[in-house]
């Protein structure tokens, strides 16, 4: 009897299914660092990195979290986490997955450099590869197809990234280099969440090393629980966290070099930890635990910093140097250093204080005149168009003689109907002498069929435009719009205008600072001023400083780079837009090089006066 009854225990026992795996377990138990990408190959120990533990389990399939957040300092292991994700899903629970970088180049690195050769570490994994037997021997270097599923590695920006594919699982890896549209599609990390709108238990991962205040993960993370991971100080046991204010050190303030230890400094006992110490701190088994600054929402959130980095990775001493190193930098009124310090080390996104043109200056630049009105000295009127995703911004300005500017005429259409009212109107100077728009460039970023079509229709006035990529060799170049029909490939007869919208941006800013400069000095007689109608509104300032110059080093080579950026992420930026593109027509047309009274020589002026002086005396 008591054989029949092992014999039914066993037999009903085999009728459970294996126990799930949350992905901690089951890297602990089967992934496998290469030695070509990682730093310590080998067996993957979550015990290691202890704080990777939670994020990953908040990632397991039989987990009801939909969307998990990190925002980090950098070399942390949170790269590899969203490794583990995949790789555990393609072996245990086979699903459509998506994977997205910022780059082409920097997706098929990850493919080659690091998935590609952990994958083939796990023989378990393999044999469940389909297509073992090509070029990398993993299944494809972009699409990885196994059992049950394929992984999809795209890059952010490329429409063909997101098209026709749904998604249980998505990666978005350091989503703070994305690019910020899609095509016409809206922003990437949009896009990427409409991939899993099929998939109720979908799986999101977002993670980055932050840049600006407000910026894509910023903004993440600040829509999430906001979890820090909490430690037991090992003189009081109460919990902690690392803060760079709680690390103390003295530092030679003239030479700039750091002159002791590093250690923190526990601000409930106020006792010395050493940096040995935090291997214990970070233990689990001791009390430590990640803790939500917003409990109750349903978006899980993780922020980390450097100094929870394991020993023998980046030390506190090597962080504090890099600090001190920033603080030189900046006080040298170089802010870029401590700008990549707080972003890589602190995981802090950085607030910039700008050197902007302030809003309420725009507004010294009103005159007199009622909006649509046209000055007499107007060569030429322009309108540009700043095309949105259901809706249009657009700027009327005239030229005047000698390069300047008066916008006449500004705000938000929502049909192209409507644009072409505004486009076609007849507009009047104060001697009533009728002017209409000479030329008008539209954006052809969004909706780019419905831009050449409507450029089409109004081809005598209408041009197509759009920002070149790279670093153009010149303001601007024209390029024939082509299209593709059954396959075959026709010029339109069509231009697109490719701008360097640097260069107009750095024109219309040098334009507005000297004319606000001469509007303070009480001076408004200049030919190359700008100005705007008597009802322009604090919205439309805010626009004209939306964006600012800003400098970015390259860390290995010290080139810099200026590009002109938002000042926030979401400053509507569509007037100051429009305002460059204006300043392009200007130049397209050569206005600034029109005399309105023949150019007199001294010769000739000399020779008019000796004129003058004879018919005088009759």
């Amino acid at each position: 009897m008591g054989m029949n009854n092992a014999y039914l225990t066993s037999f009903f026992n085999g009728l459970n299914p294996a126990p799930l795996l949350t992905v901690s377990q089951w890297a602990d138990k089967y992934r496998v660092l290469p030695s070509k990408s990682s730093a310590e190959p080998g067996r993957w120990r979550t015990s290691r990195t202890p704080y990777l533990r939670e994020i990953q389990d908040e990632l397991s399939p039989h987990v009801p979290t939909q969307e998990v957040k990190v925002i980090k300092a950098t070399q942390l292991g949170f790269t590899e986490l969203g490794n583990n994700v995949k790789l555990c899903y393609m072996h245990l629970y086979p699903c459509p997955m998506l994977m997205v970088m910022p780059t082409e180049s920097l997706a098929r690195k990850h493919s080659t450099a690091k998935l590609t050769p952990s994958m083939k570490l796990i023989p378990e994994l393999m044999a469940k590869v389909k297509d073992a037997k090509s070029k990398d021997d993993a299944g494809g270097t972009l699409e990885k197809d196994f059992e049950g599923g394929m992984l999809s590695i795209g890059w952010s920006g490329s429409p063909s990234t997101f098209a026709s594919f749904s998604a249980r699982l998505v990666d978005a890896d350091d989503v703070e280099r994305f690019a910020e549209n899609v095509g016409d599609e809206g922003s990437s990390l949009q896009t990427i969440r409409k991939r899993t709108d099929a998939f109720p238990n979908r799986k999101i991962y977002i993670n980055s090393t932050p840049k600006l205040k407000n910026g894509p993960i910023d903004r993440e993370y600040k829509d999430s629980d906001q979890r820090l991971y909490h430690m037991p100080c090992p003189r009081c046991g109460e919990l902690v966290i690392y803060e760079f204010e709680q690390f103390k050190f003295e530092w030679d303030q003239e030479r700039y070099e750091l002159t002791s230890d590093v250690h923190f400094e526990c601000p409930h006992c106020k006792e010395a930890v050493q940096e040995f110490e935090k291997t214990w701190m970070m233990n689990e088994e001791n009390g430590a635990k990640w803790i939500p600054q917003n409990p109750g929402h349903r978006h899980r959130g993780y922020k980390i910093n450097s100094f929870y980095s394991p020993l023998g990775w980046v030390s506190w001493v090597e962080i504090i140097h890099e600090w001190i190193k920033s603080k030189k930098a900046l006080d040298s009124s170089d802010n870029e250093l401590m700008k990549v310090f707080f972003n890589t080390r602190l995981g802090e996104p950085w607030e910039e204080s700008h050197d902007s043109t302030n809003a309420e200056d725009i507004l010294l630049l009103k005159n007199s005149f009622a909006p649509g009105i046209v000055p007499n000295d107007t060569a030429a009127l322009v309108m540009a168009v700043d095309v949105q995703q259901d809706h249009f911004w657009f700027k009327v300005q005239a030229l005047r003689y000698g390069a300047g500017k008066h916008t006449i005429r500004y705000g938000r259409a929502e049909t192209w109907a409507a644009l072409e009212d505004i486009l076609y109107t007849q507009y009047k100077d104060l001697e009533n002498n009728v002017y209409m728009i000479a030329l008008c460039a539209v954006d052809s970023g969004f909706k780019r069929d419905e831009v050449y079509e409507f450029c089409a229709m109004n081809s005598d006035i209408c041009i197509p435009i759009k920002g070149a990529s790279g670093k153009p060799s010149s303001p601007w170049r024209v390029t024939p719009v082509e299209k593709d029909i059954n396959g075959v490939t026709i010029t339109t007869g069509l231009k697109l205008y490719l701008l360097d919208t640097e260069y107009f941006k750095d024109m219309l800013h040098s334009q507005l600072e000297r004319s606000i400069l001469c509007a303070k000095e009480g001076d408004s007689a200049k030919d190359n001023l700008f100005s705007t109608h008597s009802e322009t509104d604090l919205g439309y300032a805010k626009q004209m400083t939306s964006e600012y110059k800003n400098c970015e080093i390259n860390e290995k080579t010290g080139v810099e780079k200026w590009t002109w950026q938002k000042v926030t992420t979401k400053a509507d930026n569509h007037l100051w837009d429009c305002g460059a593109y204006c300043t392009f027509l200007g130049e397209l047309l050569g206005v600034r090089f029109l005399q309105k009274q023949p150019i007199e020589t001294p010769r000739k002026a000399q020779r008019r006066e000796s004129n003058d002086d004879f018919m005088s005396n009759y």
